[in-house]
């Protein structure tokens, strides 16, 4: 990100609740980083329904991780935030081009 231009703080508290993997404060740009699978990714998440004696405890875990993203997001959007959220897959293939994309 730094080498894309891109100056930022890591993990600055916006509100209670709401604490991005980084932000680039003069641009107003609040960054998260979902983890392929703690948040599904389309690509690399779990693609199969829980089985086994704790899956009512996965999916619960699941469900509440996507709210917890969703509740993050409308959050910092509401306090004037641009949110900005990548998959850790797209980190790792090609850094370069998330950093591009989250200055564009």
């Amino acid at each position: 990100m730094h080498a894309s231009g891109g100056r930022f703080r890591l993990h600055p508290r916006i509100a209670r609740g709401c604490t991005p993997d980084f932000v680039l404060p003069r641009r107003r740009i609040a960054v998260f980083v979902d983890g392929c699978f703690w948040h599904g990714c389309p690509e690399h998440g779990r693609k199969r329904p829980w089985t086994g004696p704790n899956a009512a405890r996965w999916e619960d875990k699941m469900r509440r991780n996507a709210e917890r993203d969703k509740r993050s997001t409308e959050l910092a959007e509401g306090h004037g935030w641009h949110v900005v959220r990548v998959w850790e897959c797209s980190v790792q293939d090609d850094a370069t081009a998330v950093a591009r994309l989250i200055l564009a």
